[in-house]
């Protein structure tokens, strides 16, 4: 037994025992004792915290991760409603262009104002119907308020449900007649800087870019990079002693359907991403009917609609381009005869009569200082009057812009 070495620990361990009593060590043990179950209890307590903590951070996390995906469902929803409401309506609805702000700041903030919807009458009681129908389709609880407003107008307040929680608020607005707009900018392709101030407004202005200048393709490829349209504005001869030249990529009186094609192939090349084209200058080329019929010939090939500048009484080519059956309309409203914002402004001002008047109308401006600065002012108040400004690549396929004539005498002051 002497030689197991488990009786040997144990004697050892006995002997140093006793020897701590002796020496009076066995109170200094114990105070060891007693720092290192302290430090133990600190330990523990620190690990407690930390792991409260982390538990804590945790549970914060997936409130927020839970949040988030709640706020990504409603968003979902309300993209997947704001399509039906487009089907549902067509060209006789317009989701206001301050919905898309509205569409997201009422998610953020229930409080918010709703976006609002036009409906034109024909067109009111589907749109509410396809709201409720997506609204079942989602498995949510649809809440309709309609009111009656004093010119017998109706509207609508559309609150979708989840158990009881608003998931997104709908206005639907009937009106007589939606009133819709387009504005050309010609002349563009020689000053990318006034390209660039016209893009940096947050309007749906059409570029009608000249062919062959400097920067032609450049201002093409960023206007249809920042989602406007682009026209070629195409050169055509104007009136003998205007004092104009048709130029570089123009159309000419004589020209053989072969010719046509081949300048207007070349002049595509110069401005990429035409979707139509308008003439620049052209009093004389437009008045002949013939010379007309080629250049709508080679534009309904290509698919491209067409837009009269108008800038002769004489003109055949909006008659030409729809006998064709080209998607074709003209100019209401030259914006700047003469460069000034005070003039401007008062252009802007007569095409909203048009616009009231006709429900459908077209301006033309070029890329002057002044006609910038007059458009940033006036634009804003398309808005508020209820009237959409859209593409000319849209406008020229309603319905009712294909039913419209313009007046027998044009706005000729640029007539050329």
């Amino acid at each position: 037994m002497s030689g197991d070495p488990l009786s040997r620990h144990k004697r050892s361990n006995l002997i140093r025992t006793r020897q701590s009593l002796e020496s009076g060590n066995w109170c200094k043990s114990a105070a060891a004792r007693h720092t290192f179950l302290s430090l133990t209890s600190f330990n523990i307590s620190f690990f407690f915290l930390i792991f409260l903590a982390l538990f804590s951070s945790n549970c914060s996390r997936k409130k927020t991760v839970q949040k988030q995906v709640k706020e990504l469902d409603r968003r979902a929803i309300a993209l997947r409603v704001l399509k039906t409401i487009e089907r549902a309506g067509g060209s006789d609805v317009w989701v206001k262009a301050g919905a898309q702000s509205s569409l997201i700041s009422s998610l953020a903030n229930r409080g918010s104002a709703p976006p609002e919807v036009l409906a034109a009458s024909s067109h009111f009681d589907a749109v509410v119907r396809a709201i409720r129908a997506q609204g079942e389709k989602e498995g949510l609880k649809t809440e309709i308020q309609i009111k009656d407003s004093n010119e017998r107008l109706r509207s609508a307040e559309l609150r979708l449900l989840r158990q009881n929680e608003l998931v997104i608020h709908w206005r639907v607005r009937e009106v007589s007649k939606l009133l819709r707009a387009a504005i050309v900018i010609d002349d563009m392709g020689q000053d990318l800087s006034a390209a660039h101030q016209l893009l940096h407004q947050p309007y749906p202005l059409t570029f009608s870019i000249l062919p062959d200048l400097p920067h032609s393709a450049e201002t093409a490829r960023q206007a249809h990079a920042a989602g406007r349209a682009v026209m070629l504005h195409l050169p055509m001869e104007p009136e003998p002693g205007s004092g104009a030249r048709t130029g570089q990529g123009g159309i000419t009186m004589g020209m053989q359907g072969d010719a046509v094609a081949r300048i207007i192939q070349a002049d595509l090349i110069s401005v990429p991403f035409a979707e139509g084209v308008n003439n620049h200058m052209g009093s004389r080329a437009t008045a002949d009917a013939a010379l007309m019929g080629e250049v709508m010939r080679v534009l309904a090939k290509r698919g491209l609609y067409f837009v009269d500048s108008r800038t002769t009484a004489e003109t055949n080519a909006l008659n030409v381009a729809r006998r064709m059956g080209l998607a074709a309309f003209y100019r209401s409203v030259f914006l700047d005869d003469t460069e000034s914002v005070a003039y401007t402004l008062q252009q802007l001002r007569t095409f909203r009569r048009v616009i009231e008047e006709q429900g459908v109308a077209l301006a033309i401006g070029h890329p002057h200082s002044t006609t910038i600065e007059a458009l940033a002012k006036f634009l804003p108040e398309f808005e508020r009057d209820d009237i959409q400004l859209i593409p000319v690549s849209q406008l020229v396929h309603l319905p009712e812009a294909a039913r419209l004539q313009p007046p027998h005498a044009p706005n000729l002051a640029r007539g050329k």
